[in-house]
């Protein structure tokens, strides 16, 4: 009795664990060129310098708090961007998702 007991705990705390995934926090150089329809605008420095415009889907509530960027106080200012992306899963697919998790105002001439 008691064995079974055991392995049907075991059986349902396998079945209700959700999955771990590890988000590995990024990094990018990029200047705020506002908010959009679908999330907040930067233009980034990509790979071999490269610019390309990155829309990032959320930003954490204390990263509002001190960036208030639905104002336009900070557009055009250079940032170094802390963010996660993530997956989320729905029934008819899947939508990759970006959220930054910390801003860092840089000071003309510096870089990340």
């Amino acid at each position: 009795m008691m064995r079974t007991m055991l392995i049907f705990i075991c059986l349902i705390s396998l079945g209700i664990s959700p999955t771990q995934q590890t988000n590995q926090i990024k990094k990018i150089e990029g200047v705020f060129l506002g908010r959009v329809e679908n999330g907040y605008s930067f233009c980034g420095k990509a790979a071999l310098g490269m610019e390309e415009i990155v829309v990032f889907d959320e930003v954490l509530s204390v990263v509002l708090e001190k960036y208030q960027l639905h104002e336009d106080k900070y557009i055009g200012e250079n940032f170094i961007i802390s963010f996660i992306e993530g997956v989320l899963i729905w029934r008819d697919g899947k939508e990759e998702t970006s959220t930054v998790v910390r801003l860092q105002k840089l000071m003309p001439g510096q870089h990340l």
